[in-house]
């Protein structure tokens, strides 16, 4: 069961720091140790300086660059296991993260919206494991407008249904809210057929025991 693949910890759980931000997104930094937990379409918080103040967001992209050694070692016949375990552990190089905003919370408010400012560089960002937490900010669908906005910058039909199927897993499997959000999408793309098809294709795949959901 997927349940059972999925590692639910009340803990916060640092996965890097922040590389360059806007208000509208970032960029999150992390080494290779940093990897396992974090996942296309995980909600995260940027946690700024200033206390009481968090920036969510989906990661929608993860990008591993190479340098001049990686280069060499690929043109290598046989590198050594042990080679490439140092380049992996201890490479000068980030792992990136680019990550889509979706919210704020400031002063114990949450708000589905852009944030009055980006987080600042190194400012620590965390992976949202508490499913208390994602309950709370995925209770309202507001913050669904702010991912179809971004249709010409992210994969939105892949990032929507890995979100939905992290989502439902962190709330505990709760189907209730999995097609309350598959409806309020049927409604967002009543007249974008194109993009909402897919969507729901893509979600009937990923959770095949959620009833199925058409539009009217």
């Amino acid at each position: 069961m997927l349940m059972d693949l999925f590692d639910d910890s009340p803990e916060p759980v640092e996965i890097g720091r922040v590389l360059r931000a806007s208000t509208a997104g970032f960029a999150i930094g992390s080494r290779v140790q940093q990897l396992s937990l974090p996942s296309f379409g995980s909600l995260v918080q940027a946690r700024p300086v200033q206390s009481g103040e968090a920036i969510y967001g989906l990661i929608y992209e993860m990008n591993i660059n190479d340098d001049p050694l990686v280069r060499r070692l690929v043109l290598a016949e046989n590198p050594r296991a042990a080679v490439i375990e140092d380049q992996r552990n201890n490479r000068l190089l980030p792992i990136e993260m680019s990550v889509l905003t979706i919210g704020y919370e400031l002063n114990g408010t949450l708000v589905h919206g852009l944030p009055p400012r980006p987080p600042l560089n190194l400012d620590p960002v965390l992976l949202c494991t508490d499913g208390e937490e994602v309950r709370r900010f995925t209770t309202r669908p507001g913050y669904l407008r702010l991912i179809l906005r971004a249709v010409n910058q992210v994969p939105v039909d892949q990032l929507l249904v890995a979100h939905i199927r992290d989502t439902y897993l962190r709330r505990g499997a709760d189907a209730a809210w999995a097609l309350a959000t598959v409806r309020e999408l049927i409604e967002l793309l009543r007249n974008n057929y194109d993009l909402l098809i897919p969507i729901l294709e893509a979600i009937s795949e990923a959770l095949p025991d959620l009833p199925a959901v058409t539009p009217a």
